[in-house]
C-alpha cells in the first residue's frame, strides 16, 4: 500500500510538471504567432528589444485639439499676440501662437509640436520635425489641460513673394492621437 501511495505522489508531481511545461510551450507559441501576424510588434530603442504589447484593438480615450491659432508680429511672454497679421515681408520673423486642449493620460501630458511651411504648389520649404524633443511634458489633475504654445520662423531673403501655408501637427503620444491644421499666410 505504501508503494502505491508513493507512486501516486510521484505520478501526480510528474503530471503537474508536465502540465506547466505544456502551458509554457503553448503560451510561447501563441506569442510568437501574434508577433508573426503583426498583432504584437518588437520595437528597438537604444539597442534593446522591447515587446510592444499594445495590441488590444481599441483607441485610448481622450481628446486633442488645436485652438486659438494666430499669426503675429510678436508673441510676448504671456502668450499675447501683438499685432495679429497674416502678411509678412522678407527678413521678418513670423510668430504664431496657439492653444492645445488635451486629456491627461493617468495624470500625465506630453505634447509634441511639428510644423512645416509649404508653397502654394505643395512643395516643402521648411520642415521642423521635433519627434525626439518633447515640447510639453508635465503632470496634471485636470480633466482637460489647456497648454499655450508660441513659436516663430524666419522669412529668409530670396524667398519668392506669394501665398504659403503653415501646416501645424500636434501629437499626444500618451493618447496615441494627433491633429493637424493648415493656416495660409502671405509673403510680400
Amino acid at each position: 500500500m505504501k508503494l502505491s501511495t508513493t507512486m501516486n505522489k510521484k505520478a501526480y508531481a510528474t503530471l503537474e510538471i508536465l502540465i506547466v511545461l505544456v502551458a509554457i510551450v503553448i503560451t510561447s507559441a501563441l506569442v510568437l504567432f501574434l508577433v508573426k501576424q503583426g498583432v504584437l510588434t518588437v520595437q528597438s530603442d537604444s539597442n534593446q528589444q522591447i515587446l510592444n504589447a499594445e495590441f488590444i484593438p481599441y483607441e485610448r480615450q481622450g481628446s486633442l485639439a488645436i485652438k486659438d491659432f494666430s499669426f503675429c508680429s510678436y508673441v510676448n511672454e504671456q502668450y499675447q499676440c501683438l499685432e495679429p497679421q497674416t502678411t509678412f515681408t522678407l527678413g521678418d520673423d513670423a510668430y504664431f501662437r496657439f492653444t492645445v486642449d488635451t486629456t491627461p493620460y493617468y495624470g500625465d501630458v506630453i505634447i509634441i509640436e511639428n510644423y512645416r511651411i509649404l508653397t502654394n504648389t505643395g512643395k516643402v520649404m521648411l520642415d521642423v520635425d521635433l519627434k525626439k524633443n518633447f515640447q510639453y511634458d508635465a503632470s496634471s489633475d485636470q480633466k482637460i489641460e489647456s497648454i499655450f504654445f508660441k513659436d516663430y520662423f524666419s522669412i529668409g531673403k530670396g524667398i519668392p513673394d506669394g501665398q504659403y501655408t503653415l501646416e501645424l501637427k500636434i501629437e499626444n503620444p500618451l493618447l496615441n492621437k494627433q491633429t493637424t491644421i493648415k493656416k495660409p499666410f502671405l509673403i510680400e
